[in-house]
């Protein structure tokens, strides 16, 4: 019988390391070792894929910690790679995606031999990665810069797109700090402005929003469009809903961008709720957990909802937008610029505030010279009476929708369609999480009202 993944890594692990390491049980004990000053070399944990363990890796790595060691195999597929190209990210840490087998040897021989910094290794079963045309094998060495060779090497020829944009993004970021430091600005503020700026557009960012009607869905959707054309990879770039967002899982998000509508009196939209409501029931876990999350808050409301110049109308405007910036802050996290309003009563409505911040956002991420037109996602939001009209007596596009079975959702625009016809979309809640882990979408079902 062949032996478990786990076990196999762990016995590739323990040859290569010949008393220059050692191997523990658990991730905790393998971060504490590591941060003794007795420890004699790395620090090393084998986990599954499955374990709930990625926040703490993330935030280790991003603390710079040189004598951890990390190794996740996957029995399974499919096998997504987006943690360790999260982990590429942070800069002095190799890492390395392989076949469990010869391949996976050498490649834990490098990673132990690795002492400038951590290391984090994806080893993958065959059985999990055949068929898999996204599957790309590679290693990340930082030690082939020194010698004027690139980092990443790959015997694939397909490289993955995820991968090849934050090369893409990569080299950009790095010639232009290069040209930066040969300038030679007097002001160091705004030197500092601009190291900054370049250090948060190499991360991930996840953008998510909370909307009754739609608007703030679609700012949402203008943000990550404008990022993935602006040289993010899309792998980077992720958009959803405030409740399909884990609370615990914002400590190791390096920038969240939020984009908050007004519902009620001053309350957060039916897709925010259980989000706002978990943040301040877990407020004391988390107190001081987000000090390496940076955020931007876009609230959207109408001052005048209440009645122009009243008082309830000037405490409920954008109320769900200003108590999450407060709380946000309250817990640790840092302002990556300030709150942006958007007004209904504008002369373009929210759009008017809208453009205004995002100006600022995308000139500090570095993305303001994209063009935003197409993108991945459905494009903006129009009103419920506009799609009804536009859709050829409520057919719209819902057979090729429907035909499609390389999703298991329909897009947006159908999803109100359907509506009229009695039926609505809607994905498991209990399985969005690990689903999102794993690089593929949400377990999408439809509930049909009959008689």
């Amino acid at each position: 019988m062949a032996a478990a993944p786990g076990e196999q890594a762990l016995g590739l692990l323990r040859n290569s390391l010949k008393g220059s390491g050692e191997v523990h049980k658990t991730l905790k004990a393998a971060i504490d070792a590591s941060m003794c000053e007795t420890a004699q070399g790395k620090q090393w944990a084998v986990l599954s894929t499955g374990d709930n363990t990625l926040r703490e890796v993330h935030e280790a790595l991003k603390q710079g910690n040189k004598n951890l060691g990390v190794i996740f195999t996957a029995e399974n597929g499919p096998v997504s790679q987006i943690e360790v190209l999260r982990a590429m990210e942070y800069g002095g840490v190799y890492c390395a995606a392989a076949e469990l087998g010869s391949s996976a040897s050498s490649v834990i021989q490098e990673a132990t031999a690795f002492t400038d910094g951590s290391s984090f290794l994806l080893l993958a079963t065959s059985a999990a990665i055949q068929g898999d045309g996204k599957w790309t094998p590679f290693t990340y060495d930082p030690r082939r810069e020194a010698a004027g060779l690139s980092a990443f090497q790959s015997d694939s020829s397909n490289i993955r797109k995820e991968i090849e944009g934050f090369l893409a993004r990569e080299s950009l970021l790095t010639l232009i700090a290069k040209q930066s430091v040969g300038a030679a600005t007097s002001d160091e503020a705004d030197a500092g402005a601009l190291a900054e700026g370049l250090g948060d557009a190499s991360k991930t960012v996840t953008i998510l929003y909370t909307s009754d009607t739609g608007h703030a869905e679609e700012c949402a959707k203008a943000v990550a469009r404008q990022c993935r054309n602006g040289g993010y990879a899309s792998s980077s770039v992720r958009c959803g809903t405030l409740d399909s967002f884990d609370v615990n899982a914002l400590a190791s998000e390096p920038l969240v961008i939020l984009c908050i509508a007004t519902a009620g009196k001053g309350e957060f939209p039916g897709n925010g709720r259980n989000f706002w409501n978990k943040l301040n029931d877990q407020s004391k876990t988390l107190q001081g957990s987000l000090s390496t999350m940076k955020y931007a808050v876009f609230g959207l409301g109408d001052s005048h909802y209440w009645g122009k110049g009243t008082e309830d109308s000037r405490v409920n405007f954008a109320k769900p937008a200003r108590e999450l910036d407060e709380v946000l802050q309250q817990l640790g996290a840092q302002p990556f610029m300030p709150i942006g309003f958007g007004d209904d009563q504008d002369p373009d409505q929210y759009h008017t505030g809208f453009g205004e911040w995002k100006s600022q956002l995308y000139s500090r991420l570095g993305v303001d010279k994209a063009d935003a037109a197409g993108g991945e996602d459905d494009g903006p939001v129009k009103p419920d009476e506009v799609i009804k009209t536009e859709t050829n007596q409520l057919r719209g596009t819902l057979k090729e929708s429907l035909d499609d079975i390389t999703t298991g959702q329909v897009p947006f625009q159908d999803t109100k369609l359907i509506k009229h016809h009695g039926s609505y979309q809607q994905d498991d809640r209990d399985l969005r999480e690990e689903r999102q882990k794993l690089g593929i979408e949400n377990a999408f079902s439809f509930m049909i009202r009959v008689r």
